[in-house]
Order: structure tokens, then sequence, then C-alpha cells
């Protein structure tokens, strides 16, 4: 079973309550499972763009997609990640 750090959970909806949007991007091999995850989590209907999808390109692909779901400039948009090549 999924877990969560204890407060994240309330973190993203406050995001939410705020009118902050969310989105999610990962380069999965199992994109299904990620996004069982994130409805076992409850976490899924939280998102505006989930881009979860098993490529190997560039994670400005996703950023493109989600641009082009939201609107939301890229000098607006805040990245986190944990893959190391992606945070050069």
């Amino acid at each position: 079973m999924p877990s969560m750090y204890p407060h994240a959970k309330g973190i993203l909806h406050a995001l939410k309550d705020k009118g902050i949007d969310v989105a999610v991007a990962s380069r999965s091999p199992t994109p299904d499972i990620a996004n069982t995850f994130l409805q076992k989590l409850s976490i899924d209907s939280i998102f505006v763009a989930k881009e979860i999808f098993s490529s190997w390109t560039h994670k400005t692909d996703h950023f493109q997609r989600i641009h082009s779901r939201t609107v939301v400039p890229f000098n607006s948009m805040l990245f986190f990640d944990d893959e190391d090549r992606n945070s050069r």
C-alpha cells in the first residue's frame, strides 16, 4: 500500500483550497500503477494535470503538456524532482 509523509496530504489540500494549481509529471515504466497509487492515496482529484507516461523523453515534454492544459506560464511553475539528472 502506498503511503505519504504525514502532512503531505494536508499540504496538497491547502494548496488546492488557496487556488494554487498542482500537477504531477512522471516518467514511469508503469503509469497504470502510478495512477492507481494516486487513487489509493485519495489525491488524484487534487491535480489539475497528470502527465504520467512511460517514456525516456526529456522532462520538458511534461511541461509542454501541462502548459497546454492549464495555460500556466512556464515562469510561474515550480518543479520538484527526485531524479538527479533533472535537477542540473
